[in-house]
């Protein structure tokens, strides 16, 4: 597979190495798991958007951390948008 992008990567250079390995053991936990590509590049665009965006070191984060941020990025989406959000709130 040299050359060729594996959608269950992160390759996101704005996030340390140690959360992109830790993004990156999820996203594979997630396609062990069968589940959809489609679904899989979304979580990988979301935790990326998270990820990069935070401060918080990824070992100090908290479930708290991660719904405030989703509460605050869900702002004046639509419907459809939040839907999409909703499964980290499960």
């Amino acid at each position: 597979m040299n050359g060729i992008q594996k959608y269950w990567e992160s390759r996101n250079e704005n996030l340390s190495e140690e959360t992109r390995s830790v993004l990156n053991e999820y996203l594979l936990s997630l396609r062990l798991a069968n589940k959809a590509e489609a679904t899989i590049k979304k979580y990988l665009w979301i935790l990326e958007k998270f990820l990069s965006g935070t401060s918080i070191y990824i070992k100090d984060l908290t479930s708290a951390n991660v719904l405030d941020w989703l509460n605050t990025f869900s702002e004046n989406k639509s419907p459809k948008t939040i839907n999409f959000l909703s499964f980290f709130l499960l």
